[in-house]
């Protein structure tokens, strides 16, 4: 067991570019479970990926609520707006 992250050495993760197999795996696995509790989402997948690697995949690329493209005029507007009267901490009532 290494004492600095309490993980075991035998246990090998892949920390290259994910695959579309691993996408449609991880998605499905939180259409079943959930977005919660990563490491279990990663386990029950069948991932060889990390709780935090499977998180941020989720939430940056394959959430079905992300808009892609460009962004609305008004959607500029907003962005500057809230970020004037809050800084960076008004990100945080986009992510879900």
């Amino acid at each position: 067991m290494d004492s600095k992250t309490n993980k075991s050495t035998n246990k090998e993760t892949n920390r290259g570019a994910w695959t579309a197999e691993e996408d449609e795996k991880l998605a499905e696995a939180i259409e079943i479970h959930g977005p919660k509790k990563w490491t279990a989402v990663a386990t029950k997948a069948g991932l060889r990926r990390c709780g935090k690697s499977c998180r941020l995949r989720w939430l940056n690329y394959l959430r079905p609520n992300i808009k892609r493209g460009n962004i609305s005029d008004q959607e500029e507007d907003l962005i500057i707006r809230l970020h004037k009267l809050l800084g960076n901490r008004f990100n945080h009532f986009f992510i879900t």
